[in-house]
This record gives structure tokens, sequence and C-alpha cells, in this order.
């Protein structure tokens, strides 16, 4: 009696063991499977002129590539060598950033989609959205709204309006000006606290710029910047 009351016992612990679930485990699992997944696309495409961006007033160059997911939930592009996606606050992020995501927002209840089409670019559809739909580029939650050309040297980077005003945004916070500054991994001064020297493995290829700046906020008020400049990898101002 005593064995058969035994094994009666053990096979209901056997059983209640092999059918326990643990839903963490598996949700950690499987949360982690889908981020490995790459986004299949339904459309892709190597853009072959300038293509413009819904309402963001992005213009992506030609080269870029566009990968539209199948179940129109996003965009995914990867812009082309020398360019770089920037978002204004987050300067200290050194570039490129290549990639960037494009999805549209619904004000209201329900969900939109994106669309392409080829001819007018980037849009929104409202699929079963209840309000509008606007579209947006994002880097890892951040906003991207502009693209920066970082091929053309930093004289075409640095006289960009955007890169302008957030160095602006600088200036107007940092109180030792003779400190070297950086804005997306691109370093400048304010003002040189000693002897500048642009020096390129003993070349003159590299050389000593300046540019004026205006401050936005503040009128008939500006400042300069001196940084170095030239076809030289490694082209950065030294101060002795």
């Amino acid at each position: 009696m005593k064995t058969t009351v035994m094994s009666a016992l053990c096979a209901i612990i056997l059983f209640v063991a092999c059918n326990k679930k643990e839903p963490q485990a598996t949700e950690k699992n499987v949360s982690a499977a889908k981020t490995a997944l790459p986004v299949e696309c339904s459309k892709e495409i190597i853009a072959v002129k300038p293509v413009k961006v819904g309402e963001t007033g992005i213009l992506l160059p030609a080269g870029t590539k566009i990968c539209l997911a199948k179940d129109n939930s996003e965009i995914r592009v990867e812009l082309p060598a020398d360019y770089s996606f920037a978002m204004d606050g987050v300067a200290s992020r050194p570039l490129p950033i290549g990639y960037a995501t494009y999805h549209c927002i619904c004000s209201g209840g329900g969900a939109c989609q994106v669309t392409f089409i080829d001819e007018l670019g980037f849009g929104c559809m409202h699929s079963n959205c209840s309000g509008g739909c606007t579209g947006t580029f994002t880097y890892k939650g951040y906003e991207v709204n502009r693209v920066i050309n970082l091929g053309e040297g930093k004289e075409t980077f640095f006289a960009d309006p955007g890169i302008q005003n957030e160095i602006a945004s600088q200036y107007a916070a940092t109180t030792d000006k003779y400190v070297r500054q950086s804005i997306y991994g691109v370093s400048y001064f304010f003002q040189l606290p000693g002897k500048a020297s642009c020096d390129c493995e003993g070349t003159k290829a590299c050389t000593l710029k300046t540019l004026g700046i205006a401050m936005e906020k503040t009128a008939g008020q500006s400042f300069k910047i001196y940084y170095c400049d030239g076809p030289c990898n490694g082209c950065e101002l030294t101060v002795n």
C-alpha cells in the first residue's frame, strides 16, 4: 500500500513540474529574438536622385538605401558614405549617424502607415488613425532633422546654418572661451589660448581658418571660431 501511495505521489509531483510555466524567462527570450530579426522589406531601392522626406524638410542624397517594411510600419534608411543625420541638442554625439527610421505618428486613436512613391518620396497613410498623421525620422529615440555632408571639408560643415545655431548655443553656455570645443566630434576654439598650429605630418596641407558666426537671439552680436582644415587626415588645431 505504501509503495502504491508513494508511486502515485511521485507521479503527481513529476506532472506538476513538467507543466510548470516560467512566463518571465519565455517573454525575455521572445523579446530578444524579435530584436535580432532584420526588418523584412516589401520594397528596396537605392535612390538615383535626391528624395524628399514628407513634411520633415529632410532631403536624402542620391545613393541612399531605402527599405519599406512589409507591414508598412516604418521605412529604414541608410545614407551613402560621407553623409550623416544630425539632431538638435545632441551635439556631443560624434558623427556619422548613417542610419535612421521614418515612421508616422497618429494624433488620435488607431495607427498610421508609411508610404513611399518613387516620384513623390515619403509620406503617411491614415490606415485606421482617427486623427492626423505626422511623419518623423528617429535615431535611437532621438528625432533627426537634417542631413550633413561630411565629405566636403570642415568649411562646408561649419557653414551649415543648423551647425552654426548649435555653436552659438555652446558659445552662450560656455564661460571659459579658451577651452577646446567639439560639435559632433569636430573640434574648434572660440578663443586661442596660445600659439596655434595646424601641422599635418610636416606638410602645409592643413591650415588655420576662422569663421564669424552671428548670435541669432542677440541682434548685432557675433563671435569667431578657429579650426584647422585641409586635405589631410588628422587635421586638428593644436595650441602651444
